[in-house]
């Protein structure tokens, strides 16, 4: 059976690679032909190609040509029709990661100097797209479609109100089954849907990255490569505001003291510190080096959520600058609605995490981090790595008993 898998596969960010591939992965382990719908709109597709060097572009797409099953291009709902039909597609699961965004008119305002800056409309993170099922009235014949750990990435909800309200509703109670990552995305959906629809929060499938992609990287293949000692310690930023080229010399030194050694690992848009005479890993890398840097890490100390997953799944301890939740009046952050701070709630480690959005950014001294990198529980993280993939494993299960 061929089970299409509509996503955000193409994106140049490594986690996002690394969960598709987790699910086709899955797929292809009992015995299912999956496929990944190419569906690329065109000004996310720009926006990706503007912000990140091509060199570590290239490296994104070689992975997803040599790992991913990929249909003929989509651009619309009508092209994701013609490669379901083309392709006799069977089911088609969405997700994961933040498929489930709609950002209003009012969310998108930004108050600057200059007056009112309006951010940049997608269709992917507006309702409605493919994401949401747009496509689904365009079938020729019913099939499952189903969302699987679907992230609303900040959505302000309670915006959404009246017509647009049902719209989506409507549209959500379509789906065979939904299921979400975060407690955020949870409410939105209750929400939406007025209570018709109450999601459970299911793993991410990079939590099941070991078990589905048995083929990975060795240590020494890594440690060889790149040129890293044996304890090592991951800094991965993409805010300037976050730390300064001083803290992270700091943050060596301290490092160095306790025996680590302090590498910084480049974000798809390469390292923003170029002057620091720390060690660099730069572009391009691939994700399943990147994935295997921090698996073989003695720490990670950065932005963004997959860190985070992998630190979790591979018991590498961890401290977060959490650039999610929602901002108001500038200090102000809504923590409950960043996805990272809802993981790491549900995992017991708040405290291997920091905001780092709005203005009030703290500055904790590197000694301080390494002290709770030092500190870190691994048998509780193998608790709720244990924990994760059962659910996941359950999810998947309950995903595949409506095909």
């Amino acid at each position: 059976m061929k089970i299409g898998i509509l996503t955000y596969h193409s994106v140049y960010n490594f986690g996002a690679n690394l969960q598709v591939h987790s699910t086709v992965s899955y797929l292809k382990n009992h015995n299912y032909q999956p496929i990944v719908i190419n569906w690329i709109p065109e000004e996310l597709e720009k926006g990706y190609d503007r912000t990140n060097p091509s060199e570590q572009a290239a490296a994104h797409k070689e992975f997803i040509n040599s790992n991913l099953p990929l249909t003929e291009l989509c651009r619309s709902d009508e092209d994701i029709v013609k490669v379901i039909n083309d392709h006799s597609i069977e089911a088609v699961i969405i997700g994961s990661d933040a498929v489930l965004q709609h950002h209003t008119l009012l969310s998108r305002m930004r108050l600057t100097k200059r007056g009112v800056m309006i951010k940049e409309k997608r269709s992917n993170t507006i309702f409605p797209n493919p994401f949401w099922g747009s496509f689904i009235p365009l079938l020729d014949k019913e099939i499952p479609v189903m969302v699987m750990s679907a992230s609303s990435q900040n959505t302000r909800y309670k915006q959404i109100f009246g017509r647009r309200r049902k719209e989506i509703g409507n549209a959500l109670v379509r789906f065979k089954i939904i299921t979400v990552r975060d407690g955020w995305t949870k409410q939105m959906v209750r929400y939406l849907t007025r209570g018709a629809v109450d999601p459970p929060v299911t793993p991410d499938p990079v939590f099941a990255y070991n078990q589905n992609v048995t083929s990975q990287i060795e240590k020494q293949v890594v440690m060889s490569k790149f040129g890293l000692p044996e304890k090592y310690i991951l800094l991965s930023f993409k805010n300037q505001g976050v730390v300064s080229e001083p803290w992270l010399e700091k943050f060596d030194i301290e490092a160095q003291k306790k025996g680590y050694s302090a590498v910084l690992l480049t974000m798809p848009g390469g390292i923003i510190f170029t002057e620091s005479p720390l060690k660099k890993i730069s572009p391009p890398l691939n994700p399943a080096e990147w994935y295997a840097l921090i698996k073989y890490a003695s720490g990670y100390v950065g932005e963004n959520m997959h860190p985070v997953v992998v630190s979790l799944h591979n018991k590498v301890p961890f401290f977060s600058y959490d650039n999610y939740g929602i901002i108001k009046g500038k200090y102000f952050v809504n923590e409950k609605s960043s996805k990272i701070y809802d993981l790491l709630s549900r995992a017991g480690f708040l405290e291997h995490r920091t905001s780092a959005v709005g203005r009030n950014i703290k500055n904790i001294p590197p000694a301080e981090i390494l002290e709770k990198l030092s500190d870190f529980d691994k048998d509780k993280c193998s608790v709720f790595h244990d924990k994760q993939l059962e659910e996941y494993n359950v999810m998947m299960e309950n995903i595949l008993s409506f095909i």
